[in-house]
């Protein structure tokens, strides 16, 4: 998936190894809302698992391969029209080659949009 120009982070704060908090700003004309649906454009729930594995490799700078998806709850719809910041609230668990993340992505006035848990298989360069 081309996330090219879709985001840009705005804070990044990790206060130790297994936590990370990102807020981002999403480009409300990026292409994928053209598609994603041209009158009433919303995040696709797929961009957002994205998201959560670009923001988790590049804070382990691994490479990173989905194994599983657990728990995975999207609370409320986001229209970049209206509301285009989202904060990223990530809890690592590394296990030898595996990656858990929990996720609690929220918008800033702390109002939920999804939850899950992912499994990443670290991949060996």
């Amino acid at each position: 998936m081309d996330l090219k120009d879709f985001y840009t982070i705005t804070n990044r704060q990790s206060p130790d190894a297994n936590t990370l908090q990102v807020q981002l700003q999403l480009n409300s004309n990026h292409k994928i809302f053209k598609g994603h649906f041209p009158d009433h454009p919303v995040l696709p729930g797929v961009a957002m698992l994205q998201i959560i594995k670009e923001l988790s490799a590049s804070h382990f700078k691994k490479s990173l391969f989905m194994k599983a998806a657990q728990r995975v709850k999207f609370i409320n719809l986001v229209a970049p029209q209206q509301q285009n910041t989202l904060v990223f609230n990530l809890a690592f668990q590394q296990d030898k080659d595996l990656l858990k993340v929990k996720n609690s992505t929220t918008f800033v006035d702390e109002t939920p949009v999804m939850n899950c848990t992912i499994t990443y298989q670290i991949q060996s360069k």
